[in-house]
């Protein structure tokens, strides 16, 4: 990851971040993405970030669904390791 700090997004007050590693000739700086997209806790791969990507231009309904079912993933997952 080449997570670079870009400040708050004065149209939806969201902080935002850009990814280096994933520029492209359309974003030649690197992919902008949200506070909520850096926040796992962990160094993503090239991979996993270009899923956020992806899924971050889903409906936000789609987005909630995914993320409802990764927390209840990583719950369950955590009760079972007991």
């Amino acid at each position: 990851m080449d997570l670079h700090f870009k400040g708050v997004n004065d149209r939806t007050g969201r902080v935002e971040w850009i990814e280096r590693d994933l520029a492209r000739s359309t974003s030649p700086e690197g992919l902008i993405m949200e506070e909520w997209q850096v926040c796992v806790g962990r160094d993503l791969t090239k991979d996993e970030l270009s899923t956020i990507a992806w899924l971050a231009g889903l409906e936000q309904s789609t987005i909630d669904n995914v993320m409802s079912l990764i927390k209840s993933a990583n719950i369950h997952g955590s009760h079972n390791r007991s």
